[in-house]
C-alpha cells in the first residue's frame, strides 16, 4: 500500500519513510538502499538521506560503506551543528555510542564551538559508564549556566547511587575545583557527600562553602538539618554547635539551638541502647545519659518562654522523664505545659496528651488515660494518625480490662498507617486477639493483666502470673507468647540466664508451632551478647538465625552484630 502510494506521490518524504521503515522490517535492504540513492540522484547534498543511507548499509553488514556515508552526511555542511547532531543521532540508533561521541567532539573542532553538545555528550558518556567523561560534560555546562545547579544535580542523580561514578564524579570536581573556591562546584561537591552518606566529607565542605558565601552560620544549619534527618547525629550535632557560634541569625537561633538538642538525646539515646538493648536504663543510670539533653531544652525554655520551642522542649522533657528516668509524676507536670503553652501548635498538644494518657497507664489509673485518649479521638484539629493511636491505646485499655469484644471493635475500625509507631503493636494486638479471644478467654484475661503490670513497671508481678499462664494453659495459642514476654521481663530485670532459659524452651517447645521463632533466637543471641558476654555463643545463635530465617526482618540487625563481634567494621 505504502510503495503503491508512494509511486503516486515519489516527492513525498513522509511516504518515503514509511516505504523505507518497511522494508527495514522485512530486513529487504538492497531495496531500501535503492530507494536512497535514487533520492540522492535527486537531492545529493541531502544530509539526511546520506545519514540514513548509512544505517541501511550498517544494518545489511556493510560498515565501511556506512561510515563512508556518514562521513558523505558531514561533508554537505562541515560547519552546521545540526549535521554534526544528526548523524550522531544516527549511530545512537544504531548503538555506536563511542562513534556517537566522537562526532559530538568532531563537531566542536569542526564549528569552533568548544560547548556544543554539552548535555547530549554527558548523556552519551553516562550510558557508556565514562562517569569521569560525563562530570566533565556537567561541569561544563553549569560553567555556562551557573544557575542550573539544580538541574545539574538531577541528571547527575542518574548515576549517584552507583559508588564508582559518584567517586568519579567528586574526583572530577576535585580538580575542577584546584586550589581556588568556587560556589557552585563546593555546592555540587557537598550534595555529592550527602547522596553517599559521607556526611563528614559534607560537613568539611559545607564549612567552605558557608565561610565563601557569608552565610553565618546558615549554611551549616541547612546540613545539620540533613544530617539529623539521615540520623547522623554526631555530625549534625557538631554543625549545629558551629552554625550556633558563628552566630546564626537571631531568626534561625531558636531552630538550630532545638535541633542540636534534640541530635545531643539522640546521641545519648544511641548510647544508651549500645551499653546494653536488652535491658532498661535504670534511672540512677538514665539521669546522667540524658542530663546534657535536658539541660539544654531547659535552657531553650528560658530563652524562648511561651513559644514553640519551648512548648517542643517541655514535650521531650516529659518523654525522656516519663521513658527514661521513670519520673512519672515529673513527666506529667512537663506534658502539662506543653498543652498550656501559647505557642504550642494543635499537633504538639495532641501528641502531649496521647503521652500523658500513656504515662497514666503506666502509673495505672486508665480512668484518667482514657480521657486523654477520647480528648484526641475526638478532636477536630488532630491528625488522621493521632486519633488512630488514641483509638489503639483505647482499645489496649479494654484489652487490659478484658474488655477484648470491645477493644476487637476498636481495633477493627483503624485505618493504620504503617509509618507511624504504634502501628505494628496495633496490628499485632488485633491477631492476637483474633486468635485467643474465642479459645481461651481466661487465658487471655490473665495475659493481659500480666502486660498491665509489666507496662506499670511492675515485672517481678508479672512474671509469675505469665508462668502460671503456661502452667494452667499449656495448650492454649498464647503460651509461647508468655514465654517470650517471660525472657523480655527476666532480661530487663537483669535476669539473664533465667531469660536465656526463656527463650530456649521457646525454641524447643515451639519450634513448629510459633511464629516469634526469629525473635526469639534473636533475643536469645542478644542476651548471650551483652547480658551474659559470651560472644561465641551469641554469634553462633545469630548464625542460626540466619540459617533459620533467612529472610527474617531481624536478619540484616544480626549480620550486623555478626560484623561487630568480629570486629569488622559497620
Amino acid at each position: 500500500m505504502y510503495e503503491g502510494l508512494l509511486r503516486g506521490d515519489s516527492a513525498n518524504f513522509v511516504l518515503l519513510d514509511a516505504v523505507q521503515r518497511m522494508w527495514m522490517q522485512l530486513k529487504r535492504y538492497d531495496q531500501v538502499i535503492e530507494l536512497l540513492r535514487s533520492r540522492l540522484e535527486r537531492t545529493p547534498a541531502d544530509p539526511n538521506l546520506h545519514a540514513m543511507l548509512g544505517s541501511v548499509y550498517y544494518r545489511a553488514g556493510r560498515e565501511k560503506d556506512a561510515a563512508a556515508e556518514w562521513e558523505r552526511a558531514i561533508a554537505t555542511d562541515p560547519a552546521n551543528p545540526g549535521t554534526y547532531r544528526l548523524v550522531a543521532a544516527v549511530l545512537t540508533e544504531n548503538r555506536l555510542l563511542d562513534r556517537a561521541a566522537e562526532i559530538y567532539r568532531r563537531g566542536r573542532r569542526g564549528t569552533g564551538d568548544a560547548d556544543l553538545f554539552t548535555l547530549e555528550l554527558a548523556q552519551l558518556l553516562t550510558s557508556t559508564m565514562n562517569y569521569s567523561g560525563a562530570t566533565t560534560e556537567y561541569l561544563r555546562w553549569l560553567a555556562k549556566n551557573p544557575a542550573q545547579l539544580s538541574f545539574v544535580q538531577s541528571r547527575l542523580a542518574q548515576i549517584t547511587g552507583r559508588d564508582d561514578a559518584r567517586a568519579a564524579a567528586t574526583d572530577v570536581i576535585h580538580a575542577a575545583l584546584g586550589d581556588r573556591e568556587d560556589l557552585s562546584l563546593l555546592q555540587l561537591l557537598a550534595w555529592l557527600a550527602m547522596e553517599g552518606k559521607k556526611f563528614e566529607e559534607a560537613f568539611d565542605v559545607y564549612r567552605r562553602i558557608d565561610a565563601l558565601a557569608g552565610a553565618h552560620g546558615s549554611e551549616l544549619y541547612q546540613f545539620a538539618a540533613r544530617a539529623a534527618g539521615e540520623k547522623a547525629y554526631g555530625v549534625a550535632a557538631r554543625a549545629y554547635q558551629e552554625a550556633i557560634g558563628a552566630p546564626l541569625s537571631a531568626s534561625r537561633m531558636p531552630y538550630a539551638r532545638y535541633g542540636y538538642a534534640e541530635a545531643v538525646k539522640e546521641l545519648q539515646a544511641d548510647a544508651d541502647t549500645f551499653a546494653s538493648p536488652v535491658r532498661g536504663t535504670p534511672a540512677t543510670e538514665a539521669v546522667p545519659l540524658y542530663g546534657g539533653a535536658v539541660r539544654l531544652f531547659q535552657k531553650i525554655i528560658e530563652d524562648y518562654p511561651h513559644t514553640e520551642f519551648s512548648a517542643r522542649s517541655w514535650y521531650q522533657i516529659g518523654l525522656i522523664q516519663s521513658e527514661k528516668f521513670g519520673d512519672r509524676e515529673g513527666a506529667v507536670i512537663s506534658l502539662r505545659h506543653v498543652m498550656e503553652e501559647a505557642g504550642a501548635v494543635a499537633s504538639l498538644r495532641n501528641d502531649a496528651a496521647l503521652m500523658m494518657g500513656k504515662v497514666h497507664v503506666a502509673r495505672g489509673d486508665t480512668t484518667k488515660a482514657e480521657g486523654y485518649f477520647r480528648a484526641v479521638a475526638a478532636a477536630p484539629d488532630a491528625l488522621p494518625d493521632e486519633r488512630d493511636e488514641a483509638v489503639f491505646r483505647l482499645g489496649e485499655i479494654d484489652y487490659f480490662a478484658g474488655r477484648f469484644d470491645s477493644a476487637m471493635k476498636k481495633l477493627g475500625g483503624l485505618a493504620v498507617n504503617l509509618k507511624a509507631d504504634y502501628a505494628n503493636d496495633a496490628l499485632r494486638l488485633a491477631a492476637f486477639l483474633q486468635e485467643n479471644a474465642g479459645t481461651v478467654p481466661e487465658a487471655l484475661r490473665l495475659f493481659a493483666g500480666a502486660e498491665f503490670l509489666a507496662r506499670q513497671g511492675k515485672n517481678t508481678e508479672a512474671v509469675p502470673v505469665l508462668l502460671s499462664v503456661i502452667q494452667a494453659y499449656p495448650r492454649a495459642p498464647l503460651v509461647d507468647d508468655a514465654l517470650m514476654a517471660v525472657g523480655a521481663l527476666e532480661a530487663s530485670a537483669g535476669l539473664f540466664r533465667e531469660a536465656a532459659a526463656s527463650y530456649e524452651r521457646l525454641l524447643t517447645e515451639f519450634k513448629e508451632s510459633s511464629i516469634e521463632l526469629d525473635r526469639a533466637e534473636f533475643n536469645l543471641a542478644e542476651v548471650y551478647h551483652y547480658g551474659l558476654h559470651d560472644p561465641a555463643r551469641a554469634q553462633a545463635t545469630y548464625e542460626r538465625l540466619l540459617a533459620d530465617h533467612p529472610k527474617s526482618i531481624l536478619a540484616g540487625r544480626a549480620r550486623q552484630r555478626i560484623r561487630q563481634l568480629r570486629g569488622e567494621s559497620l
